[in-house]
């Protein structure tokens, strides 16, 4: 699900190596925009849904690259994701309450995700392994320059491989 309202989420993610990280996600409902921060990497994440387009903003070397953003998946605001979703229980995350659902992915593992009323994911797990859990929650208004590269900033050009 998309979130239907702005909102400011910090996630507790856990890493591949089994780590745990911090992450920020802020989203803007009206022109589905959402921007990921990794504290201590360096990396922006800022992706415009309605434009296909993702920006990977290196804040050290202050360049960015685009490229097109996932969209064949992509469940606009207020629709449910494709696949088969069973509803669980209700809960409450960062302070916020939420309903479980899970489904099975294409590897054949079982996912949880615990969404708010307005398409906030709060939770998630895979195989009972936790991802993600969020830690604080504000839903506020977004402004558009949240979304954009940061002035000064210039754009690197990816490099495609071949196959």
């Amino acid at each position: 699900m998309t979130p239907l309202a702005d909102i400011d989420v910090t996630y507790e993610v856990r890493t591949p190596d089994g780590q745990s990280a911090s992450q920020r996600m802020r989203w803007n409902a009206a022109h589905w925009r959402q921007r990921l921060d990794v504290p201590g990497s360096g990396l922006v994440m800022l992706t415009d849904y309605q434009a296909h387009r993702l920006s990977v903003v290196d804040l050290r070397s202050k360049t960015f690259t685009v490229s097109g953003a996932p969209d064949t998946r992509f469940a606009p605001p207020g629709q449910a994701a494709d696949g088969v979703w069973q509803k669980g229980a209700d809960d409450r995350v960062a302070g916020v309450p939420c309903t479980h659902w899970t489904s099975t992915d294409t590897d054949g593992q079982e996912g949880d995700f615990c969404y708010s009323r307005t398409g906030v994911l709060l939770s998630a797990s895979r195989g009972g392994v936790p991802t993600l859990r969020a830690t604080a929650y504000a839903e506020t208004p977004q402004g558009p320059s949240v979304f954009q590269e940061p002035s000064g900033f210039h754009e690197v050009k990816a490099v495609r491989l071949k196959p």
